[in-house]
């Protein structure tokens, strides 16, 4: 999960969880294999939260820039990048308002973050916007159906500020907010089909990848790719 929803401790709380320390390797491997290749490129990590994923880009040889709306977010996200010793840069702006010209990009990513946006389309079109022709956009998002959600809609329903106002996507959805901006659909890949409980985690989580044949029903995550023409 990234901000604007939850600060660096909850994401620390999580991935020091049982079940955070088994599902967060899984939704960024499927992730990173979506991005493919990222070496040499100019990678937007929109929505960056604590940096998480924009240090691994830049591990693996892009020039990276981490955005967030969160000053705390980006502090956390900073502290990453001093320890990991990678050349990530961070910027503070909203997601429907990036501050780059047109074409800025070869890759744009963006991971739970039109989960918890107000307008998520507008983010989507800034997205398109500073991507590059040719250049990819990957997004992922929080499934709709799964146990997951009714878990967290519940958690909304009985006063969660976090999962209150959540929206939560299928591959359909997210495919008709990127293509109405001009972006063409690439592919799809959805993961973590096992419930949010850890004894169960445990045991269905190795056998992740071979559920993914199930399509985007019972999975946590779905990712997706786009590109523009």
């Amino acid at each position: 999960m990234n901000s604007p929803a939850g600060r660096p401790a909850d994401y620390a709380r999580w991935r020091n969880s049982r079940l955070g320390a088994l599902t967060e390797p899984i939704e960024q491997q499927t992730i990173l294999n979506r991005l493919g290749n990222v070496t040499g490129r100019r990678v937007l990590d929109l929505g960056c939260g604590d940096g998480a994923y924009s240090v691994s880009a830049s591990r693996s040889g892009a020039f990276v820039m981490g955005v967030d709306v969160s000053a705390e977010m980006l502090r956390a996200a900073s502290l990453r990048t001093d320890v990991g010793g990678t050349g990530a840069r961070w910027c503070q702006a909203s997601a429907d308002a990036l501050p780059f010209q047109p074409n800025s990009f070869d890759v744009v990513l963006a991971v739970t973050l039109l989960c918890f946006v107000e307008r998520p389309e507008l983010a989507v079109t800034e997205a398109a916007r500073v991507l590059r022709p040719g250049g990819a956009l990957v997004l992922g998002e929080l499934g709709r159906y799964s146990l997951w959600t009714l878990s967290r809609k519940v958690r909304g329903w009985l006063g969660s500020r976090m999962w209150r106002h959540a929206r939560f996507w299928n591959v359909r959805e997210l495919r008709r907010v990127i293509e109405a901006v001009g972006l063409q659909f690439v592919c799809a890949q959805a993961c973590v089909y096992y419930p949010p409980a850890p004894f169960v985690a445990d045991f269905l989580g190795p056998m992740d990848r071979a559920f993914s044949r199930l399509g985007q029903f019972g999975a946590a995550f779905v990712a997706l790719k786009a590109r523009k023409p």
